[in-house]
């Protein structure tokens, strides 16, 4: 039977790198975001709405994947970021995810399935301005360990991954109007550039398959150039 995976922040970017590649290797995708898709069998559906999340989610007939992409990003000061911007951050980026797993974990114990949650450098490492984004995907690779952790007795299996600067529309907005940022960012990366979406898909799919990564749960695997590794005083 063909398996099923469910990729939140379906419509574009790293999402839609997923949803290409996990069909490509033969899986049904479920696309969802906020975002109207044309794409067969996607569904629109607000990750902020926790009712929206438990009805829809929850009434799917098979999930044997679970990949929790959709991100909401935030490039502020601290002191100038707003409470109601933290909670929309944290709402998108750790509750849903929760809310995911929480609605689909009856199926995907039924087919002893996977998640990848797609976490992020700044998780280990970030920059000025980006306080809240990380403190999310901080939250959010933490959240992946205690997960892996009480869903392997049902043989379901966690782990992230965790991208450095990828090539999609979210990192070009990100340098609009930023004279060399781009080149900087390239210089900045050991590999000497940003990586590619399909890139990112690649570890997802590696993730969800059960023949290749069955024995690893509670991991993240950093795709980021090499980012990472440099020292931040070097």
């Amino acid at each position: 039977m063909t398996p099923v995976a469910v990729v939140t922040g379906a419509a574009r970017g790293i999402g839609a790198a997923v949803c290409d590649q996990l069909e490509r290797d033969g899986w049904e995708v479920v696309g969802i975001d906020r975002e109207p898709m044309t794409r067969p069998g996607a569904l629109h559906l607000d990750l902020a709405d926790a009712t929206a999340i438990a009805t829809v989610l929850g009434n799917l007939p098979r999930v044997d994947g679970l990949v929790n992409n959709a991100a909401h990003q935030l490039s502020k000061p601290l002191l100038e970021t707003s409470a109601e911007e933290w909670d929309a951050m944290f709402a998108v980026n750790l509750r849903a995810p929760f809310l995911c797993i929480r609605s689909v974990a009856p199926q995907l114990v039924a087919a002893r399935g996977a998640v990848v949650n797609i976490s992020s450098v700044h998780a280990d490492a970030t920059s000025l301005s980006r306080s809240a984004y990380a403190a999310s995907k901080g939250g959010l690779a933490a959240f992946t360990r205690g997960a892996a952790l009480e869903l392997a007795p049902h043989g379901v299996r966690v782990n992230a991954v965790a991208p450095g600067a990828v090539d999609t529309a979210a990192l070009r907005d990100g340098l609009e109007g930023l004279p060399h940022a781009e080149q900087s960012l390239v210089e900045r990366t050991p590999l000497r550039r940003v990586g590619r979406a399909g890139e990112i898909a690649q570890a997802v799919a590696f993730l969800l398959d059960g023949e290749r990564s069955g024995f690893m749960t509670g991991q993240s695997i950093v795709v980021d150039g090499g980012a990472l590794a440099r020292l931040s005083t070097e």
